[in-house]
């Protein structure tokens, strides 16, 4: 009994390799890229999602560095700096309100008034989510 069913499995094996073998031949690797390129996409879909913005923790610790030096400006400091400073705290806090689901203007505004006015919302906002900026009280 097992000896038949041996043979049936072995049998079905060889011919199975020999049809792989005679499809090569024929076709070369044209047929096998598409079943793997399949099974990849299927392994590729599985995967978790990759994070749209770095964690909550890396986001406070950069928001905090960057609001004492731009809340706090040292004495005669060039106004490229300052500058470069208030893009990278709005971008930083822009990436938090992401992450905390706030909505925010601040890459929409132009450099004023009102962009002040909403970054200063944004501060209070990201403030009542948890997130602790280091701001002196008013």
């Amino acid at each position: 009994m097992w000896l038949a069913l041996l043979h049936v499995v072995l049998a079905t094996t060889v011919v199975v390799v020999a049809l792989v073998g005679v499809l090569f031949a024929l076709f070369g690797w044209r047929v096998w890229r598409r079943p793997l390129a399949n099974a990849r996409h299927v392994l590729e879909r599985r995967r978790p999602p990759a994070p749209r913005v770095r964690p909550v923790e890396e986001l406070a610790v950069a928001a905090r560095r960057l609001s004492s030096r731009f809340h706090g400006p040292a004495a005669g400091q060039r106004f490229a700096k300052t500058e470069a400073l208030r893009r990278a705290y709005d971008e930083v806090l822009a990436e938090a309100c992401t992450a905390l689901g706030v909505t925010h203007l601040l890459s929409v505004l132009p450099p004023g008034a009102e962009l002040d006015a909403e970054r200063a919302r944004v501060e209070w906002a990201l403030d009542c989510a948890g997130l602790e900026l280091g701001l002196p009280l008013l």
